[in-house]
């Protein structure tokens, strides 16, 4: 079963036990997680000529590295803060260097963990879903990682505030 597949039986049934048991579907990444790592963890669910260079440059500045995200057609800095590395910068700078042709998304049954979980998949495979069970429903599960995307340093009461409204429109279905 492909990973799309996947993503459509879990959006049929909602049965989170089930796309939990799926390894290699969702890229689980921790809170205290380096941001290489997490590079690597994207580029296993990619075909080797789609996967992502990672290099450590080290920078005079408080957090002491940068960096550099290579592919055949981009190259960039992921823009971190002057004073430390930061997660949600990192997956941020991924989804820009994989798109348009991959999207990275926030599995949101995730949310108000210390480890998310996330999604990657052909952006023609999204559309498809999205086609097959509307964009709220699929936003809802998977939201898309966006340039203004903040996962991991949300703090307690926007995450609070986020469940309360997911479980209030889960109630309204």
């Amino acid at each position: 079963m492909t990973n799309q597949q996947k993503i459509a039986e879990f959006l049929n049934n909602l049965t989170l036990e089930e796309i939990y048991d799926q390894s290699d579907l969702l890229i689980w990444i921790d809170w205290r997680e380096a941001e290489e790592d997490l590079i690597d963890y994207f580029n296993e669910q990619l075909p080797e000529p789609d996967r992502i260079d990672c290099e450590i440059v080290e920078i005079d500045k408080p957090r002491g590295v940068d960096i550099v995200l290579s592919s055949q057609e981009k190259k960039m800095t992921i823009p971190f803060a002057d004073d430390v590395t930061d997660r949600d910068s990192a997956i941020r700078a991924m989804q820009e260097m994989l798109s348009p042709q991959y999207q990275i998304r926030w599995f949101m049954e995730s949310l108000g963990n210390d480890t998310l979980a996330f999604a990657l998949l052909p952006t023609v495979q999204w559309e498809e879903l999205v086609q097959q069970f509307g964009k709220h429903k699929v936003d809802h599960y998977f939201k898309p990682v966006t340039n203004t995307s903040v996962m991991f340093d949300m703090g307690i009461d926007e995450v609070d505030a986020l469940m309360n409204l997911r479980a209030i429109e889960h109630l309204n279905r």
